[in-house]
This record gives C-alpha cells, sequence and structure tokens, in this order.
C-alpha cells in the first residue's frame, strides 16, 4: 500500500487527466462525481466502487459535495488469485453491502495512519479482503433479477426493523419462503447471511449515533435492536475488530486526513 484515506470534497473539486502510477480502489460512500478512466466517462453515485490498474489515465470532477475513501497500492504476485488485478481493466460495480465494505476501509485507514509494528501486515489482509469481496460481487452479478428483488426486499425490511428483535423467522414470514431458502439466495448475492447483514446495519448506525450524539453506550444499543450492552459489545468487536468505548475514543480525537 502507498496511501489510505477518507476524503469529503465540496462541488469544486476537479483533477485534471493524468496516469495514475499504482492500483487505485474507491467506495464512494454519500454524493455524486465524474470520473474519467482512459476516455470512458464514469458516472459514480453513494455505492459504487471504482477500481482503477495502474498506468490507466484519469480524472475527474464533483457533481455535488461527496465522500469518498481509497487506497493506492501495488499488486506483487496476487494477479493469481484475483481476477480483478489480472485482468488491468478499470471496473465499476454496485456493492451489495456498502456498510461494511465502508466499516473495513474505515479500519484500513486507521491502521494506515497508526503505524504500529504490525499495521502493514494488518492492511495488506484488510485490502486482500475488500479485494476479495470485489471479485465475488463482480463473479455474482448474473444472478437471477428475482433473486435480486427478494434480496432487495428483504434489505429494506432490515433497514426498516433494525430496532426490533428481528429474527430469521420473521423475515422467511415476510418473505413467504423457508428461512434455509433466504440464507441461501441473500448469501449468494451478497455474501453474507440476513443476520450478519443486519449486524453491520446495527452497528453502521451506532457508529454514526456515537459521533454525532453525546449519549451511553447502553442507549445507543437499546436504539439499534441489541437486547442489552454485553451483546452489542460482542457484535460491535466482532464486526468492526474493536471495542465501542475505543471506537468513541479514537474518533474523538483530533486526526489530521492526508491523501
Amino acid at each position: 500500500m502507498h496511501s489510505c484515506y477518507v476524503r469529503d470534497l465540496d462541488s469544486s473539486w476537479s483533477m485534471k487527466r493524468a496516469v495514475t502510477p499504482y492500483n487505485l480502489l474507491m467506495i464512494i460512500s454519500n454524493g455524486s462525481l465524474t470520473y474519467w478512466v482512459d476516455g470512458e466517462d464514469l458516472s459514480l453515485q453513494a455505492g459504487d466502487v471504482l477500481f482503477i490498474p495502474a498506468g490507466s489515465v484519469r480524472g475527474g470532477t464533483s457533481n455535488e459535495q461527496h465522500q469518498r475513501y481509497a487506497t493506492h497500492f501495488s499488486s506483487l504476485g496476487d494477479e493469481e488469485l484475483l481476477p480483478l488485478l489480472a485482468s488491468k481493466q478499470p471496473c465499476k460495480l454496485k456493492l451489495q453491502n456498502i456498510a461494511y465494505f465502508k466499516q473495513r476501509f474505515s479500519l484500513l485507514n486507521h491502521h494506515w495512519l497508526t503505524k504500529g509494528p504490525y499495521s502493514s501486515v494488518i492492511c495488506c489482509g484488510i485490502l486482500l479482503e475488500m479485494l476479495g469481496i470485489v471479485n465475488h460481487e463482480l463473479d455474482h452479478q448474473n444472478i437471477s433479477t428475482k433473486k435480486v428483488k427478494l434480496v432487495e426486499d428483504l434489505k429494506a425490511y432490515i433497514h426498516s426493523h433494525y430496532k426490533s428483535l428481528l429474527k430469521l423467522q420473521e423475515l422467511a414470514d415476510y418473505t413467504g419462503r423457508s428461512p434455509n431458502y433466504i440464507s441461501y439466495v441473500f448469501k449468494e448475492a451478497t455474501g453474507f447471511t440476513p443476520i450478519e447483514y443486519l449486524h453491520n446495519v446495527r452497528i453502521s448506525i451506532a457508529k454514526d449515533l456515537m459521533l454525532s450524539k453525546l449519549i451511553p453506550i447502553r442507549e445507543i444499543a437499546d436504539q439499534t435492536g441489541f437486547s442489552d450492552q454485553a451483546y452489542f459489545n460482542r457484535v460491535f468487536k466482532k464486526v468492526t475488530g474493536y471495542s465501542p468505548t475505543y471506537f468513541v475514543n479514537k474518533t474523538t480525537e483530533k486526526t489530521v486526513w492526508s491523501e
């Protein structure tokens, strides 16, 4: 890895076209912009992932205020494991689970900035996981529209009911399908079971609450559908890799973001 950052950019941002020396992986977490890659215009919206291989000519301009996570990296022998790197072609796709991918990017950025004794190893591991997720979703773009609609309906239901004690059987009853079937289809399309997706939605919302409101963690646990704080703490650490208290302490410190 050569760099990793998260940026909030206003509508005046633009970048002249130039050759990128390293591979670039980027996710747009909100807003929109237009990127130019090797003469092709790419409209990027929240939830879009963009991969640009080293040597491509790229540039861009904001359509409105937007936020992006990005990392520049070189690949050394990973092409056999990751067709994305072997193809040497730019690609854009819409992620099924932007909340989880954003969390992984956030954790990647955290370890990149801390520069701890094992940060380089941890960063490479997280980056490989993220590239694996992108490859997985590229491989599953041909899932039937009927299955995609089922998954989208389930995701919408989860987002509307995450505060309740949501169970797999309730999701099955909502769709009129068996728990085993919806679990299989959901994981086929997203890489996650419905409950794993639910946990990621809850934790993503919990992190936003921690940053925007000065309320106790136990209240945040209640507001995000967890039965008790201990359960919330376990799921938070499983999803993010660190405890809620650690997250609050680290994100309230003054950090200088650098590209």
